[in-house]
């Protein structure tokens, strides 16, 4: 599965790195919004996690909204640090699925993983597990 991953952290991004290769996954980061919207755009993953605090000018939610409004259907989850009151419902109402607090714990990205690639499996009609 391919996984994207909007995050300036390189710290963050290793630790996803790792659990990704744990089920031979792939992914691919990016270190700022901008780059991301045009990578993404024309050849969207399978999976893209978006931490909400990024370089640049546009942060995470902004280009989640702006993936979603040029057609973008792939699965988003927000990774934040800042897990505040109305943060989780900021992150639905720009468009992500899910939402991922900081600092992340492993085992929910084996799961969020695991899930995402077996919907991925189900959807072209392969068989899994079993």
């Amino acid at each position: 599965m391919r996984i994207a991953y909007v995050e300036d952290n390189l710290a963050n991004l290793a630790l996803v790195r790792r659990v990704a290769r744990m089920g031979q996954h792939e992914v691919e980061s990016y270190a700022e919004a901008e780059a991301a919207l045009t990578a993404l755009g024309q050849n969207p993953p399978d999976l893209i996690l978006v931490d909400l605090q990024l370089a640049g000018q546009m942060d995470g939610l902004q280009l989640v909204s702006t993936l979603r409004q040029q057609g973008v259907q792939t699965p988003i989850v927000a990774v934040t640090a800042y897990a505040m009151l109305g943060d989780r419902e900021r992150c639905l109402e720009a468009g992500c699925n899910a939402y991922l607090p900081k600092p992340l714990p492993v085992s929910e990205l084996l799961a969020l993983f695991e899930t995402h690639d077996t919907e991925k499996s189900a959807a072209r009609g392969e068989r899994t597990g079993g």
